[in-house]
């Protein structure tokens, strides 16, 4: 059902949308003269590691559409290969960039990178309804399909590692949105789940 051909080039579509995704925001605010990439000051180390992490996953995916097969087969949970599962990883996958895509859409200009130096407003509205960190989850989807299709202790590596790094980065955001934001942001962390459309752990008032 599946070539090694399809999945492939559902791999590259992927990458080249999640480029695009994540560079075209960017263009666009540094066109109204903001700066896309922010500041990492008073970000933890993990934070900062984030782009090292997300880019580690991208440039093993573009060994594995080069390399193929006897990438897929080196330390590989062997039990794990098979058509459902690249199924299940191209849906979850999707779903996945479809979150990211929605996430940075209606961020709108407020896209960063990293902390804003310039002011922006605190997004409440659309997708941000249901989850305060859409894009995070939305990566969190792309790197567990990933796993799927390709179900190596490499790719389990990078779900740790991206996890690690991501839920740091969004923890030090709370703080940064928290502090600029005060009693409107955490009255909105009351309502909305920081992954989901709920809190797991209930906040104290």
């Amino acid at each position: 059902m599946f070539s090694s051909i399809i999945i492939k080039t559902f791999l590259i579509i992927i990458i080249g949308l999640f480029l695009i995704g994540m560079f075209l925001p960017m263009i666009v605010i540094k066109k109204k003269g903001n700066d896309p990439h922010g500041t990492h000051e008073g970000a933890s180390i993990l934070t900062r590691m984030t782009p090292v992490t997300i880019f580690s996953w991208l440039f093993y995916i573009i060994l594995y559409v080069i390399y193929g097969t006897p990438l897929l087969h080196f330390l590989a949970f062997e039990v794990l290969i098979s058509e459902s599962f690249i199924l299940s990883g191209m849906v979850v996958i999707t779903l996945g960039l479809i979150l990211d895509v929605w996430g940075t859409v209606a961020l709108g200009t407020n896209f960063r990178i990293e902390f804003p130096k310039e002011e922006t407003i605190l997004i409440t509205s659309g997708i941000y309804r249901l989850m305060r960190n859409p894009i995070v989850m939305g990566v969190y989807l792309l790197l567990f399909g990933t796993f799927l299709i390709i179900p190596t202790i490499f790719s389990l590596i990078f779900i740790i590692a991206n996890i690690l790094t991501f839920n740091s980065k969004v923890r030090d955001e709370e703080k940064f949105l928290s502090a600029q934001f005060g009693e409107k942001y955490r009255n909105y962390s009351i309502k909305v789940g920081r992954y989901l459309p709920f809190s797991i752990i209930k906040k104290r008032k």
